[in-house]
């Protein structure tokens, strides 16, 4: 009863936080961790300031970044240590999304667009690289073991997710081909901040492998909601089909919503057809029609339910982390 009753608090408190707020208090660390981001990174080559502009830039989401200063909020007042940390996790999430364009070959040249539009593809691979030895120099020099073993291990899973995401084509993948890459190449992430905020605070294992589970269903939750907001506009939507992107609404809408008897129709064109301005404003109506939206919001609410489990089974005042079980908060 005892471990219950502080959470019975902190839920009282956790329903008077709005985003806006929630963003505010937290407004310091976000620009530490952000300045980190930039001092880790150095100016020594070409593309790494537009790359580091491009990490803390205005308007990105910052729920990863707070899963790791709030995770780590619950041992002591976040430090260097933290920051460097976080400017980790997202050399490493930069560098996924560098190495994306090259997935699939034999559409390597139609790949390269998103990479071409920000850096230039000739360079892409080598950036990822390059951030990948950054990072693991960052964590060698804070000289925490467990927290090198902690993001080594997602990095793999990183890697693991993206040679799996190619063995089914994008755009006839199953939800849970989705969950699986997604697991890997985003979520994880979010929970491995969450671990080596642990780690950083001299927990136990046990309470790090916890915070390493709410993290992870935040982070898919995350995913989740900003897929949703791809759903209102046509044409994002397209270029999600035309650059055969793996993109979870297009998943739940094939396998959870168009009847058995028109999926193999509807999978046939997808396959081959992708380009096709109707095929592109068919999957437009159907998206609306089958209010994928609302399937999506759904499924982000049950992993936040699991997150909030997670913080249950902690001994000990988990109200920092309570407002990123909240919908409108991530």
């Amino acid at each position: 009863m005892q471990t219950i009753q502080p959470q019975i608090r902190n839920l009282k408190r956790f329903k008077q936080i709005s985003s806006e707020n929630f963003l505010l208090e937290n407004a310091n660390n976000l620009k530490q961790l952000q300045e980190a981001v930039r001092r880790n990174l150095g100016s020594s080559l070409p593309f790494l300031s537009q790359i580091a502009n491009h990490m803390v830039k205005r308007g990105n989401n910052q729920t990863r970044a707070l899963v790791l200063l709030q995770s780590a909020s619950l041992f002591n007042k976040p430090d260097q240590a933290i920051f460097d940390i976080g400017s980790t996790l997202e050399y490493l999430n930069t560098a996924s999304a560098l190495h994306q364009h090259i997935k699939n070959p034999e559409n390597a040249r139609r790949r390269q667009q998103y990479a071409k539009e920000v850096w230039g593809n000739e360079v892409s691979v080598l950036l990822g690289d390059y951030l990948l030895s950054i990072s693991f120099q960052v964590l060698t020099q804070l000289g925490n073991l467990d927290v090198l073993e902690c993001i080594s291990l997602a990095t793999q899973n990183i890697s693991h997710a993206q040679v799996l995401e190619i063995s089914e084509h994008p755009l006839t993948a199953t939800p849970n081909h989705w969950r699986s890459v997604t697991i890997g190449k985003k979520a994880g992430l979010f929970g491995a901040g969450a671990q080596s905020a642990a780690y950083w605070g001299n927990s136990t294992k046990s309470t790090a492998l916890t915070l390493f589970a709410f993290g992870e269903h935040v982070g898919m939750a995350t995913k989740l909601k900003s897929d949703m907001k791809v759903i209102a506009d046509e044409k994002l939507i397209k270029q999600k089909i035309t650059k055969h992107e793996l993109w979870s609404p297009l998943c739940f809408l094939l396998y959870e919503c168009v009847p058995e008897n028109e999926r193999s129709e509807f999978l046939y064109k997808l396959k081959n057809q992708s380009d096709n301005p109707e095929l592109i404003t068919e999957i437009v109506h159907l998206l609306k029609k089958y209010d994928v939206s609302d399937i999506l919001k759904y499924e982000a609410e049950l992993e936040l339910k699991q997150a909030k489990e997670c913080l249950l089974k902690l001994e000990m005042d988990t109200a920092p982390l309570q407002p990123l079980t909240k919908f409108s908060v991530i």
